[in-house]
């Protein structure tokens, strides 16, 4: 019995061994656990740390943006410059012998200049614009019509005296003219009386001073603003400045009365540009001018400019009148002439059918697309104009 009691005390014990040391072992893997844990934490903490150094570092790398100037031909690199983000790139003028710098482009066909003022937030490519540098050897004058009397005696460029040309500066394509002008006047600037090269309101580098426009773009024979006219709204004493690059004329071949012999009617350029000065006012007399009023038409005169008494506006009180036998479908209008002193000029003053507005007038005419008059039924007419309001009556009589 004590053998047996014996027996089963020590298999008890073992039990108890084996029990302990099985929780021993655990024991050790929770710490071991435990200890992993912590590891991985401080890895992971670490490399996020690591992490944000390379974002702050790559933040500072792309806080700096590369600026590559191109010459013209839009590969060979001029030049580059680091420039901050958001802040602006430095504009320079590089040099070329034999070419004229055009200034700094944002595209390879130099369809629009670079804007300097926009701050630089990417890589950017600029690219510069050369033309070949030509003297111009031409000659220009202002050509116009209008009150003042060198724009009467020009009478739209069908007189070129010596005081409408302008004078070109030594070694370079700049011309100059200083000239008195009245209110109403119209002028381009051109080579001879045929206005070959005219360079007109589109090439002004502004109309205004100090908010005042001193100048607006008038009418013209083409759809191109180059070759409108300018006019003059303030009286006054100016000078004029043409800068001209001749060797980046371009001409409209596509014209169909385009050729050779009439290819200066139809040159242009992209560069060319006037500048003006308003020097106060005008510094000749101004001498009374008078303005006498002519029917032109289709029929009536064959569209030629009539300084004939049978096609005159007689003047009384300020009311011009004319009666005169019209054929039914005559297209017309009613054109000027201005005389200032012993000069004669044509004048810049057209009454079309948009001065016509009271009803009885407008039941016996009608209007083209261009605001010319036609006259619905032959007969003999009576046209009264009146300047002060611009109003034009027509009567069948």
């Amino acid at each position: 019995m004590k053998k047996r009691n014996m027996k089963w005390k020590a298999a008890a014990l073992l039990a108890c061994l084996f029990v302990l040391a099985g929780c021993g072992k655990d024991a050790g893997k929770t710490d071991d656990v435990q200890n992993d844990g912590n590891s991985q934490n401080e890895q992971d903490t670490q490399q996020g740390a690591q992490d944000g150094n390379q974002d702050t570092d790559q933040e500072n790398e792309t806080s700096t943006f590369t600026v590559t100037f191109y010459d013209n031909d839009g590969t060979t690199v001029l030049s580059t410059q680091d420039v901050a983000s958001g802040e602006l790139a430095e504009e320079y003028t590089p040099e070329k012998d034999g070419e004229l710098f055009m200034g700094w482009f944002g595209t390879p066909s130099h369809t629009h200049e670079f804007d300097f003022s926009t701050p630089i937030t990417a890589d950017t490519d600029v690219f510069a614009g050369f033309m070949e540098n030509v003297e111009d050897t031409r000659t220009f004058a202002i050509v116009g019509s209008g009150t003042s009397p060198l724009m009467a005696e020009s009478s739209w460029g069908k007189v070129i005296n010596e005081e409408h040309y302008m004078t070109k500066s030594e070694g370079e394509n700049v011309y100059t003219i200083t000239v008195d002008l009245c209110e109403g006047d119209e002028f381009q600037f051109a080579i001879d009386t045929a206005w070959c090269n005219q360079r007109g309101g589109g090439y002004l580098t502004t109309t205004e001073l100090d908010g005042t426009a001193y100048f607006t773009v008038s009418g013209g024979l083409s759809d191109s603003t180059l070759k409108s006219n300018i006019k003059c709204a303030v009286s006054g004493n100016y000078t004029f400045t043409l800068y001209t690059y001749p060797g980046a004329d371009v001409y409209d071949t596509s014209a169909s009365t385009y050729s050779e012999e009439t290819k200066e009617n139809y040159n242009s350029n992209p560069y060319d540009r006037i500048e003006w000065t308003y020097n106060g006012e005008m510094t000749g007399e101004v001498q009374e001018s008078v303005t006498t009023y002519y029917i032109k038409g289709a029929v009536i005169t064959n569209w030629e400019d009539r300084y004939d008494e049978m096609y005159e506006f007689k003047e009384e009180n300020g009311i011009h009148t004319l009666t005169i036998d019209l054929e039914e479908g005559d297209e017309f209008l009613l054109t000027t002439l201005v005389t200032v002193g012993d000069t004669s000029g044509v004048g810049n003053e057209y009454v079309r059918y948009t001065n016509i507005t009271d009803e009885a007038s407008l039941a016996l005419v009608d209007g083209t697309a261009n605001a010319n008059i036609i006259v619905k039924q032959s007969g003999t007419y009576t046209l009264t104009y009146d300047p002060a309001s611009t109003e034009l009556t027509v009567v069948l009589n």
